[in-house]
């Protein structure tokens, strides 16, 4: 059983909706049989020697893919390869079997397509949006999160990734404005002061700020450390 022409371009376009936080796109699709192979596409930037913004644009498209392979009604098996004979292979999502998508998912898909909110809310309404295991959205006031994973792998930044997303689109659901701040997490000393203020279980992926207020995003202050 192959995708249907529908399902295909659907997939496509969901991931090409996802946001973009690395110099390029940096991901291609390929589609067999019902699965999706999401690969990495490296690219040399002094500014994130590391890849980290490149893995959370990958997880991003990935909690796209999901989201239109779910819609499609069909149940979404991710598995995070690791095969080091092909390494730029990220993830591969399998339609597995039929399942109908909940109303959670038909409304953070449809949230693919709508513009960014204008309105305030509170950052931990947002905890729940998130489906991906071994990651937290963590509130550390009325209006920031911190998403947080186990490891610090790719695979972690990859899921580091998707969970964002999976917050930005619930906020952009329910009509509110928030901030994605991911280059605050290039600084190393930083990223460990994040971690003992705030007694973090895991590693700071990126952070999420909610609301319509602006705020520089150099040094919010309420994460700012001593």
């Amino acid at each position: 059983m192959r995708w249907s022409a529908a399902e295909a371009a659907e997939i496509v376009e969901a991931a090409r909706s996802a946001p973009v936080y690395s110099p390029g796109k940096p991901w291609v699709l390929e589609l067999h049989n019902r699965s999706v192979y999401l690969y990495e596409v490296r690219h040399r930037s002094s500014h994130d020697p590391l890849g980290m913004d490149r893995l959370l644009t990958c997880g991003a498209a990935l909690e796209h893919i999901v989201l239109a392979v779910r819609t499609a009604g069909w149940h979404a098996k991710v598995v995070f390869p690791s095969d080091h004979a092909n390494p730029d292979l990220i993830a591969v999502v399998k339609a597995d079997r039929r399942q109908p998508p909940d109303p959670r998912e038909l409304a953070q898909h449809q949230a693919t397509r709508l513009s960014e909110g204008t309105g305030d809310g509170e950052a931990r309404n947002l905890v729940s949006a998130n489906h991906w295991a071994g990651t937290e959205l963590h509130p550390v006031d009325d209006d920031t999160l911190v998403v947080v994973t186990v490891g610090d792998g790719r695979p972690d930044h990859v899921r580091g990734g998707a969970a964002l997303q999976a917050a930005v689109l619930a906020a952009r659901s329910a009509g509110l404005r928030v901030r994605p701040v991911i280059h605050l997490m290039h600084r190393q000393e930083w990223r460990a002061g994040l971690i003992e203020r705030h007694e973090l279980a895991g590693f700071p992926q990126a952070l999420l700020l909610v609301g319509a207020k602006d705020r520089k995003e150099e040094a919010p202050c309420v994460l700012a450390t001593s």
